[in-house]
């Protein structure tokens, strides 16, 4: 199934960086204009120049590369000399408890999704693909990891990271939203060697960075055809990925929740009777009908502060993987009563914000929708199924500029 390896890291050099909050940043896709703006003033190192440059047009790309040169010349980042994995670990609270969601990042094996050895759960835009094929191609490295899950209830990798992260890690800061992030470097090869072999008959779900895994499959395409066809045991034929167990307790998966702008020529009483064809509707008091949504309903916000209403599947349907309540909303709701291409669909993964969108009058309902297990995903996707755009949120998000990983 999956092979998993050390790869020799690029990292901005400790001797030469004060402070890392200072210099790292969060994902590039979730990034406003303000934020670039925010993180460029910041500090002259900061990743936004690497993996959100401020240059026109395909410009932006080459500056990007410039810059990522310049830092490895004057040794802002340094390169590992022997092959590592990058243990990383996030501490934050959740439902008034503390967590830490564990992981690595390795380098690795690409393989077309026909193998099932990756697989993807959300589909994607041709978009946002060529824009980091770009950004790779010029800077010939993975700017920022693939995240993705395994499953392993023996928790074994776990187990062997905590016994040897006895050293003080690459940095140990918190951001601002109050989330302790903290690096490692892992170089022994007995370790590496061990995490290999019990991935290797793993598959591997994609749980955030789908774009970036399906522009690592089209760079390394086009690089086999540069060198012939060949294919071979070339950086350009892995990814980096951080890597993190279905089973950690630290894994959270947070759903992303539809506020309709637009519901055409339907009023609420039409659409919950048309609902209703399908769904058992009940009106609920505010506070319970956020409360307890089994994996399978979904809550129906409106501009009514006391009720809202829950909607389940009725009682004579199979039970599938393709019941779940994200599934349910796409097939049966957006793709039957509601047009989702005029419907003006705001995501947000904050209920204040949908609540508030509702109660100022700018949309006109909200589906509010139940978390997620990765259980759930993986049963979908091992169908050959894919879950709609934006189905899952998982908190917290990994940085940006943690390591770097060589292409060429």
């Amino acid at each position: 199934m999956a092979t998993v390896k050390g790869f020799r890291g690029i990292r901005y050099n400790p001797e030469k960086i004060e402070n890392f909050a200072d210099v790292l940043a969060p994902p590039y896709d979730v990034i406003n204009s303000s934020e670039q703006e925010e993180l460029y003033n910041k500090n002259p190192y900061n990743v936004i120049r690497l993996i959100l440059s401020k240059g026109e047009g395909d410009s932006k790309y080459e500056e990007a590369a410039q810059t990522f040169r310049s830092w490895i010349e004057d040794d802002t980042l340094t390169q590992d000399e022997e092959p590592s994995i990058y243990p990383y670990y996030q501490e934050f609270e959740e439902g008034h408890k503390k967590l830490t969601r564990k992981g690595f990042l390795a380098a690795v094996k690409i393989e077309d999704f026909s193998t099932k050895k990756i697989l993807p759960h959300e589909r994607t835009f041709p978009k946002h693909k060529r824009d980091r094929l770009k950004l790779n191609t010029a800077c010939k490295a993975n700017m920022s990891p693939v995240f993705s899950v395994y499953s392993d209830p023996e928790i074994a990798i776990e187990k062997l990271l905590d016994e040897k992260l006895k050293d003080k890690p690459i940095f140990d800061i918190t951001n601002e939203d109050g989330v302790r992030n903290r690096l490692w470097k892992v170089s022994d090869p007995d370790t590496i060697s061990f995490i290999g072999n019990h991935l290797e008959d793993k598959s591997l779900l994609i749980a955030d960075g789908h774009h970036r895994y399906e522009t690592a499959i089209e760079y390394r395409n086009i690089q086999r055809e540069l060198n012939g066809g060949v294919t071979s045991d070339k950086p350009y034929e892995y990814v980096m990925m951080f890597l993190s167990n279905a089973e950690d307790e630290g894994l959270i998966i947070n759903p992303t929740y539809r506020v309709i702008k637009n519901m055409g020529n339907l009023d609420l009483e039409s659409f919950l009777n048309m609902l209703g064809e399908e769904f058992n509707i009940e009106k609920m008091p505010y506070k319970e009908g956020l409360s307890d949504i089994g994996y399978e309903e979904f809550t129906i916000l409106t501009k009514d502060p006391e009720f809202v209403y829950r909607a389940s599947l009725k009682a004579n349907k199979e039970e599938s993987p393709n019941n779940l309540a994200v599934t349910l909303l796409h097939n049966n709701v957006f793709n039957k009563i509601i047009d989702e291409e005029s419907a003006g669909i705001l995501y947000t993964k904050d209920l204040d914000e949908a609540v508030q969108l509702l109660r100022n009058g700018e949309y006109e309902i909200a589906f509010i929708l139940p978390e997620l297990r990765a259980s759930d995903i993986f049963d979908i996707v091992l169908t050959g199924d894919r879950m709609p755009q934006k189905t899952t949120y998982f908190y917290p998000k990994i940085l940006s500029g943690l390591v770097f990983n060589p292409l060429a």
